[in-house]
């Protein structure tokens, strides 16, 4: 025996075997009705809340439910005790087919396997159900905050309809004040559109009741931002040159004014809308013409964005007219001028346009001016500024003319004696460029025409004497 138990193989085999006999005892349960262990235990839970089963939320409303928790006395080894947590025990009533009402109805109940629920305080609770009600109420949308530039909001819209479903206890329905929805628009500049909108339900006094079942439960709202508008009749600027022995005949907008959206300060600054430039050089015959219309610099939009033209061209014709008179203008005071060449300061001009264009004007359409501004006393050659018709091109490259400023008599200085001079023989003559004649009277459709010219001559200054001699006046 002692050489057994000095052995370290039979030592080993004894301890396994007393460890499994040691937890055999401990887990063992017997089997046999009546059998004594003091295996089994007990565990108490004292807040397990009640749950409710078979309501339908649509038709009632759960008024009252008390207690509301109850306490349970569960039984069951030591371990499956342990391993059990209070989520693992179901305390409910069911209130199936139940009417509406006050009722005394009784608890279920369950718990994990292997454990037993040996105690359940109440086994009752009181149950009240009252009816509901459904009905359709008009949503009101209300705007927070404040459009950009003192736009102005209009009437919010609410698609897919303004009329929705409330669902409320019947006692609490005649609670009801207003469903609401509520939509941003601060610093927005434009319309505030496919914009979701939860939907709540407020009572008489504007407290949210949130008992309300809305149907649907949001709404998509859209909020008109209005701006200030303003119409402006067209102008028409021209770039590029029509293909040579072509001239413009008409060009004839199909809206003659469009509108403009904006701050009114920025509204303010425009009497024209000039953002249309027909390019020449695209057209070869007549027909029509669409240009897109892009906003000017500060506004927001225009209307229509489109635009359609009707172009007439033809081959031109060329026309001269005889002995127009030139207007002097920007003579300083106290000075006299007169003019050199051409003599009496009358010139012919030679112009080209479509034959019906030309047929119609005569020398009273025609302004030829020069500009003496800043000129000293003595012979200067000045460029002749001429305002043409509409579509009607001078042929002459520039028109000049040989001006002689002096002092007034009425001065009381020295009188400079006028002596006659060949024309550009003189060595004193001071060439100066007051702007190419095609300068603002040149029309579309020409040769030699600046980009952006426009038709309208109605820019062209006004001129006056102011006491000034004008040679062969």
């Amino acid at each position: 025996m002692d050489k057994w138990l000095n052995n370290p193989n039979i030592l080993k085999v004894v301890s396994v075997a007393l460890a499994i006999l040691l937890w055999a005892t401990v887990h063992f349960e017997p089997q046999t009705p009546g059998a004594v262990t003091n295996t089994m235990d007990t565990k108490e839970y004292g807040a397990i809340k009640v749950q409710v089963e078979g309501l339908d939320a649509s038709k009632h409303d759960l008024r009252l439910l008390e207690p509301s928790v109850v306490r349970i006395m569960a039984k069951g080894s030591f371990s499956d005790l342990l391993s059990a947590s209070e989520d693992d025990y179901k305390v409910y009533v069911d209130v199936s087919g139940i009417k509406d009402g006050h009722h005394i109805l009784p608890l279920k109940v369950s718990g994990p396997k292997r454990v037993e629920i040996i105690e359940l305080s109440p086994a009752r609770v009181s149950v009240q159900l009252e009816p509901l009600e459904t009905r359709t109420f008009e949503v009101q949308v209300t705007t927070k905050g404040t459009p950009a530039n003192d736009y102005k909001a209009g009437p919010p819209i609410v698609r897919p309809g303004n009329r929705v479903q409330v669902t409320l206890p019947t006692d609490y329905m005649e609670q009801v004040g207003a469903v609401r929805a509520s939509v941003s628009i601060d610093k927005e500049e434009n319309n505030v559109t496919e914009k979701r909108a939860k939907l709540v339900v407020y009572d008489k006094s504007g407290m949210e009741i949130p008992k309300a079942i809305v149907q649907p439960s949001t709404v998509e709202v859209e909020v008109p931002i209005n701006k200030p508008a303003k119409q402006l009749p067209l102008r028409i600027s021209y770039t590029g040159s029509l293909s040579n022995g072509l001239s413009l005949v008409s060009v004839q907008p199909q809206v003659d004014k469009v509108t403009i959206y904006g701050p009114q300060a920025e509204l303010n600054k425009y009497d024209h809308f000039d953002n249309i430039v027909v390019n020449l050089s695209s057209i070869k015959e007549s027909g029509t013409l669409t240009l897109e219309l892009k906003p000017m610099s500060g506004i927001a939009s225009v209307s229509p964005d489109k635009i359609t033209l009707n172009i007439e061209v033809t081959p031109y014709e060329k026309r001269t007219l005889p002995q127009i008179p030139i207007e002097v203008t920007g003579l300083s005071d106290g000075l006299e001028s007169r003019f050199i060449t051409p003599e009496e300061g009358r010139t012919d001009i030679h112009v080209r346009g479509a034959p019906s264009n030309l047929a119609e004007i005569g020398a009273n359409d025609f302004k030829l001016v020069a500009d003496l501004s800043g000129l000293a006393p003595g012979r200067h050659t000045v460029s002749i500024e001429v305002s043409l018709p509409a579509f009607v091109e001078l042929t002459d490259s520039k028109l000049t003319a040989v001006v002689e400023i002096i002092e007034s008599k009425q001065t009381g200085g020295p009188i400079i004696e006028e002596q006659e001079e060949p024309t550009g023989s003189n060595p004193e003559e001071s060439p100066r460029d007051n702007g190419s004649n095609t300068g603002s009277g040149t029309h579309p459709g020409n040769q030699g025409n600046q980009e952006g010219s426009e038709p309208d001559t109605g820019s062209n200054s006004n001129s006056s004497d102011n006491g000034k001699k004008h040679s062969g006046g």
